[in-house]
């Protein structure tokens, strides 16, 4: 079915006539909610017991947009579903049109702007947003400043401007600033253009700025701007889905796409600011701001976006002094102690001599006696027994703390959990009712490394009636990004932990140090985890397998939109020099991918079909005999893989033989080689079945060389 906007284009409306659209990326493509979102996706986890898609779907609505496409990767069924039975989905309470576009195979925002791209969804100036954003902000002023730069009446008039990034006012300080992922912005003051972006984590710490000199000459002024609250609110042309199709190497947006643009001499684009100082705008990227951002709310920041207001249509609270928040049906027993900025859902039950303080409880929690709950934020239906103390942590949904348990700064509870009794869990515990998944090609080759350390994270008792994996914090598996930035980004993280690595007997650097960091990215291992050289091949290893499955997915879309061959070979080439990738690692992948193409319920037929077509694009990265040899070693190992396969690979051979993609020579090297004798015994024997055919070639190179000698 079309959008909305799609319609009304057919009909001939100007630009002015269509909708306001909006795109909503709910994947964050990073774990750090995990294990929380290994089970449910970000944007429904509840903030202040409203999910989080609830916030930014309303500030949207504030904002005027009318058609928003939500981008849903994993737990796309569960969003779609709770679009479905919201109140945005019925046609009497809502005026907005809600598409969830299921996207599973995006692992980046490159990725999702990509295929937003590929379905044609975007037709005009839209709002992008992340779906973890708390807002209560009106864009009309930003869009107004945005389109007027179109108009040839405008002051500033500039055609190339393609994106407005909204920001917000803040001091260094100030707590809805996401720690470990700072950033400066470079503005022209007079027309607000942004002429330089850089992010400033704050490990390592960079000691200087460069900017390119053209910007002097090009701007009589710059202010360099590090008091700027970057929510991830922008509005975009409808060029920008398309630069990320054309440049397939981008997948962060501020990054890669805003530096991209601001640093390229070809695209001739433009980016401006728009900064906001009477509105709140934040985004919820990690545990660290889920704590922040629900605080804010709380004291009412956020006003009208405030717990009382009821984003839900089930939700009833009453509003009372100290910024406690009461649902219906609360039952408090008479001597427990309810402290300033407190929230607590329907149904729930607390306990003699317990008190809470700074927390969020949700609905039908039940909380027993001389419990102390403080900054903790305890979800639906979770069980707390008596003499339970929670510090500023995350309990999930039906979680069960029993007994005497305490939980320490920062710890995750997932949902599900059993813990206790009489359990004390360290700082920073994630447990989660699964067990943590593997990562093939890191974990398996780091485990012997880091099997001291890991076991010691593993040996956290659960207690003799708990349930439940501990789980084990590995950042974002970005070999870019220092780890500590990751770690001060967390829910209660303390600076002062950071010291900790010494007293274990590392190289670890203490809170006090950190002003005197080094900003080389040679000495990451003077702080934080000791750096191993076997590490270096690890990393190596997991980029290589980045770049294949970019790969796997840039071929699986050339099949699937019948690209050119042409077409398809510039695509490589430029996922293979971004990545800095090799020709081996290529054929790895696309000599299976072209003969997977083949259709096996009429094999002869379908891969001479297929070969006809693609058989040069295995050409087009095969430079030299060694490469050749390569080719026929993949396609050896493959067809061999499946027995369904075994009858393709004497055709593939010849085929590929006659297209000149390999030549006799490299057949002869490939047949003669020790490794096709070793690959297993059905490798082996698609060899032995090549005999006839290589008895064949040495029998036409003796003809031809007796033709000569006459």
């Amino acid at each position: 079915m079309p959008s909305r906007a799609k319609q009304k284009q057919a009909h001939g409306d100007t630009d002015a006539d269509q909708v306001l659209q909006a795109v909503i990326l709910s994947d964050s493509f990073n774990s750090r909610f995990m294990p929380l979102t290994y089970e449910k996706p970000r944007c429904l986890l509840p903030v202040c017991n409203v999910p989080l898609i609830e916030y930014t779907i309303e500030f949207l609505a504030i904002s005027g947009a009318q058609e928003i496409f939500i981008v849903a990767t994993m737990h796309a069924e569960q969003i779609k579903a709770y679009i479905e039975s919201s109140k945005w989905s019925k046609k009497n309470s809502s005026s907005l049109h809600i598409e969830v576009v299921h996207a599973s195979e995006c692992l980046s925002v490159g990725d999702a702007l990509r295929e937003l791209d590929a379905r044609q969804l975007i037709t005009t100036d839209f709002i992008l947003v992340g779906g973890d954003v708390v807002s209560n902000m009106k864009l009309d002023k930003a869009l107004e400043a945005h389109r007027s730069r179109k108009r040839s009446d405008s002051k500033y008039t500039d055609k190339n401007a393609i994106m407005t990034m909204v920001l917000k006012e803040g001091s260094s300080y100030h707590p809805s600033r996401a720690r470990g992922e700072e950033s400066v912005f470079v503005v022209d003051p007079s027309t607000n253009e942004c002429v330089h972006y850089e992010p400033m984590e704050p490990f390592p710490r960079k000691k200087r700025l460069d900017i390119n000199a053209e910007i002097f000459e090009r701007h009589a002024e710059i202010e360099c701007r590090n008091d700027l609250i970057d929510p991830l609110i922008d509005i975009c042309s409808v060029e920008v889905p398309a630069l990320f199709s054309e440049n397939f190497d981008w997948q962060h947006l501020r990054s890669d796409f805003v530096r991209g643009v601001l640093t390229s001499d070809i695209l001739g684009k433009t980016i401006y600011t728009y900064i906001s100082n009477d509105s709140y705008a934040a985004r919820i990227q990690n545990s660290q701001q889920y704590d922040s951002v629900s605080r804010d709310i709380l004291k009412r920041w956020t006003f009208p976006i405030v717990p009382e207001t009821n984003l839900q249509e089930s939700d009833i609270y009453q509003y009372s002094r100290g910024n406690i928040y009461k649902g219906t049906r609360v039952m408090l027993s008479k001597s427990c102690i309810i402290e300033d900025n407190v929230q607590i859902g329907s149904g729930t039950v607390v306990g003699e001599n317990s008190r809470v303080t700074n927390s969020v409880i949700g609905k039908n929690c039940k909380i027993g006696n001389n419990v102390n709950i403080e900054g903790a934020y305890l979800w639906d239906n979770v069980i707390i027994e008596d003499g339970v103390a929670i510090k500023r942590s995350i309990v999930a949904n039906d979680a069960v703390i029993l007994t005497n348990t305490t939980l320490d700064n920062g710890c995750i509870v997932s949902f599900g959990v059993k813990i206790g009794p009489s359990v004390a869990l360290p700082k920073y515990t994630r447990v989660g009712s699964q067990p943590q998944p593997k990562d093939d090609y890191f974990d398996d080759e780091e485990e012997s490394d880091d099997e001291e350390g890991d076991n010691a994270v593993s040996d956290i008792d659960l207690g003799e009636q708990g349930t439940g994996y501990i789980w084990i914090d590995k950042g974002d598996n970005d070999e870019d990004n220092d780890p500590r930035n990751l770690k001060v980004a967390s829910l209660a993280f303390d600076l002062k932990d950071l010291s900790v690595g010494k007293e274990q007997g590392d190289d670890s650097d203490s809170a006090s140090e950190i002003g005197d960091l080094s900003d080389s990215d040679d000495e990451r291992d003077s702080v934080g985890d000791t750096w191993h050289p076997e590490q270096s091949q690890i990393l190596a290893a997991r980029k290589v397998e980045e770049f294949k499955r970019e790969l796997e997915q840039s071929i699986s879309r050339a099949f699937a939109e019948q690209h050119t061959v042409e077409l398809a070979a510039l695509e490589i080439t430029g996922l293979r020099m971004s990545a800095n990738g090799s020709y081996d690692d290529v054929r790895d992948v696309i000599v299976p991918a072209i003969i997977n193409q083949v259709d096996l319920s009429k094999p002869m037929p379908s891969i001479r079909t297929v070969l006809k077509k693609w058989g040069s694009l295995i050409g087009k990265v095969t430079h030299g005999k060694d490469d050749q040899v390569h080719v026929l070693h993949i396609l050896q190992v493959h067809c061999a893989d499946k027995e369904q396969l075994h009858k393709l690979f004497l055709p593939a051979l010849r085929l590929l033989y006659d297209d000149d993609v390999v030549e006799e020579d490299a057949i002869f090297r490939w047949y003669n080689s020790d490794r096709s004798k070793q690959l297993g015994p059905s490798a082996t024997a698609l060899r032995d079945k090549a005999t006839v055919f290589i008895k064949w070639l040495q029998e036409a190179e003796e003809e031809d060389s007796d033709e000569d000698d006459e």
